[in-house]
């Protein structure tokens, strides 16, 4: 059976005791296992060769960037002006900088994977209580997904994340910067902008069931299809022709397929119904947190029949839900409930490692077998 690289289980099992310690031994954070699993993390994905979904097309494009795009195309692409160039302008501006300097491939994805993963931990380490099991939860599998595999959307999701600080400081400009920065390496950014008020809408459980219910009922009408022009009237032209060409996509305009993700959502889900008053009790900003982990709930449910849409568009979002908030539920909660919440996060992320090593790790080259890095 497929299984993934000695790094990637170094990592894993890393991990596991530091959250095991962290929570039931410590009962406090240790920025030590953050600092040890991002070095690790930096080195595993920054420096990896021919590993991940999209990395053929990326190297690909790398040296196209440089030949075929100028430095005034870029800035056309950053000041929403006219330009043919289709790829988010700061991910064009950082490989042209580092093809012109005669650097190799892998310069990028290390610099993609410094810039990613200093942010995300940065901002679970501030906010979370036991951050070691919220990097658990970003390991497997979302790294894998997202910051080895659609390196555009991962560093976008990673300037989202890092906004929270501004959401809370109701620092209205500098989240606006963010969302700016974001939209620089990726369109689906752009979901992410109404987060600066979601986070004030008053919840409670009644409440979070019946938006989600609402949601998963609206699902079959596609209402989406009836924003395709009021979305081209308010949003630059490749903002708006990325959602209309998304619309009926040749492979991924079909509903999302039943399965194991429907179960994890499930399970989180009541979860976050379950305990959504002792988290409010306990966490500081769990409400924000909250909010935002059900808003992507709610937009996954909403464009459930297309898939593109349902998985890139909560992405951000859907950090808040198993990063933030199912991380700091396990602190919200207190002894045997704790225990039980713990046993049965481990339980699924042990076999989600096996489960994704022998699928998309697999496929991704990501085990033993196939795995390479440049630095050996």
């Amino acid at each position: 059976m497929p299984i993934l690289h000695p790094i990637f289980v170094i990592i894993f099992l890393f991990l596991a005791f530091g959250s095991y310690w962290e929570i039931f031994r410590l009962q406090k954070k240790q920025s030590v296992f953050v600092w040890i699993a991002g070095i690790l993390i930096v080195i595993a994905v920054g420096f990896r060769l021919n590993a991940g979904a999209d990395y053929p097309v990326y190297k690909m494009l790398f040296s196209g960037f440089a030949m075929y795009t100028t430095y005034g195309d870029v800035l056309d692409k950053a000041l929403f002006r006219p330009n043919t160039e289709q790829i988010e302008w700061i991910f064009v501006l950082i490989n042209k900088l580092v093809f012109d300097f005669g650097f190799p491939f892998y310069i990028v994805t290390f610099i993609m994977a410094l810039i990613t993963v200093s942010l995300k931990f940065t901002a679970i380490y501030k906010n979370v209580a036991f951050p070691t099991l919220a990097l658990l939860f970003y390991f497997m599998p979302i790294m894998f997904f997202e910051d080895s595999g659609q390196m555009r959307q991962g560093i976008g999701i990673a300037f989202c994340i890092a906004s929270f600080k501004f959401i809370k400081d109701r620092n209205l400009s500098m989240f606006l910067l963010c969302m700016y920065i974001a939209l620089g390496f990726h369109k689906t950014s752009v979901a992410f902008l109404p987060a600066y008020w979601l986070v004030k809408i008053p919840m409670n459980s009644k409440r979070i069931f019946w938006v989600l219910v609402i949601a998963l009922l609206c699902s079959p009408l596609e209402l989406y299809r009836f924003g395709g022009g009021l979305f081209s009237s308010i949003s630059p032209d490749d903002l708006s022709g990325a959602y209309t060409g998304y619309l009926d996509d040749r492979y991924y305009g079909t509903e999302v397929e039943t399965g194991l993700n429907d179960i994890v959502k499930l399970f989180f889900i009541g979860i976050l119904i379950k305990y959504d008053k002792k988290g409010c009790e306990n966490v500081l900003w769990y409400e924000y947190m909250r909010n935002l982990a059900v808003f992507g709930l709610a937009l996954f449910y909403f464009f459930r029949s297309n898939e593109i849409f349902a998985v890139r568009l909560p992405g951000a979002y859907m950090f808040f839900m198993t990063m933030f908030c199912m991380s700091n539920l396990v602190y919200a909660v207190r002894e045997k409930t704790r225990q039980i919440l713990y046993i049965g996060f481990m339980s699924y992320l042990v076999a989600m490692f096996f489960y994704f090593g022998k699928g998309n790790g697999d496929r991704g080259g990501f085990t033993s077998d196939r795995y390479t890095n440049a630095l050996w």
